[in-house]
């Protein structure tokens, strides 16, 4: 039988253990909030043909009320954007700007994928799209790896059709887009070969820089498309960031950059991240 001193003593001890214990859970939650990345991100669209500009940005509900009215279908805080409709002498079919903001600690992306854009009387104007993510959190390190790419199928276009795409990744985690928003990275002009199907396609990769970041950061691209008058394709741009001295390989990049042509089809509703 025990004596009563012993008890006394093998109770202190389970009481000590169950104090680490409880002190352990928490701390490691604390911890987990600490690390864990800001669940709320926002996004910027808008589409330009000459005097037309359409724009739409959800980091507020009066924003979003405004996307609704101009065609765009989104939520507030939501990591992506939708829309279809005319802008200019340009019809869009299907456009998606889609994200895995915050990230996650292998990759984050912004991938902008436009079916069936057609030059209906735009002449020889161009359509200009602008996008923005921000706040990404992963992946963690600095500086990041930030690659772009792009594709194109030209379902029906003349020779020379064709998509400059430029990114940016911006450590001020504004929705700011285009030049001045960050660290660039340009890939070669995706031009129509016009050779015959199914070799009037292309993708181009950019070399991929150094992205030094402080904090929470946005991604954000420019694509000016150039297509003749009755003609229509499909286009893609894609923006990577990698952890520390991780480079995508090629082909990944062209994966990323031709993977969601297949994905597109009717309007979307993009979730608030939970």
């Amino acid at each position: 039988m025990n004596s009563p001193k012993r008890s006394t003593d093998a109770l202190a001890a389970m009481a000590a253990q169950m104090k680490r214990t409880v002190v352990t859970v928490f701390g490691s939650a604390a911890l987990l909030v600490a690390v864990s990345p800001t669940a709320k991100a926002d996004a910027f669209l808008s589409l330009q043909n000459g005097a037309t500009l359409l724009s739409c940005n959800n980091s507020t509900a009066a924003g979003v009320a405004a996307c609704v009215a101009a065609g765009f279908t989104t939520v507030l805080g939501g990591n992506g954007i939708a829309f279809a409709g005319a802008v200019g002498g340009y019809s869009v079919f299907d456009l998606a700007l889609t994200s895995n903001s915050p990230g996650n600690p292998a990759l984050g992306f912004a991938t902008d994928t436009k079916t069936a854009i057609a030059n209906v009387s735009a002449g020889a104007t161009a359509l200009t799209v602008l996008f923005a993510v921000n706040n990404f959190a992963l992946p963690a390190g600095s500086p990041l790896t930030l690659s772009a790419s792009q594709a194109a199928t030209f379902v029906s276009a003349a020779a020379g059709s064709s998509q400059n795409f430029v990114a940016w990744g911006n450590a001020a985690n504004t929705l700011g887009a285009g030049p001045g928003n960050g660290v660039p990275v340009a890939t070669p002009d995706c031009v129509n070969p016009a050779i015959a199907p199914p070799v009037n396609a292309c993708s181009t990769i950019g070399v991929p820089v150094l992205f030094a970041r402080a904090g929470n950061f946005a991604l954000n691209g420019r694509e000016i498309i150039n297509l003749n008058q009755g003609g229509t394709a499909n286009f893609q741009g894609s923006i990577a960031v990698t952890p520390p001295s991780v480079v995508p390989e090629p082909g990944s990049l062209v994966l990323l950059a031709t993977g969601l042509f297949g994905l597109v089809g009717g309007r979307r509703v993009f979730r608030r991240k939970a």
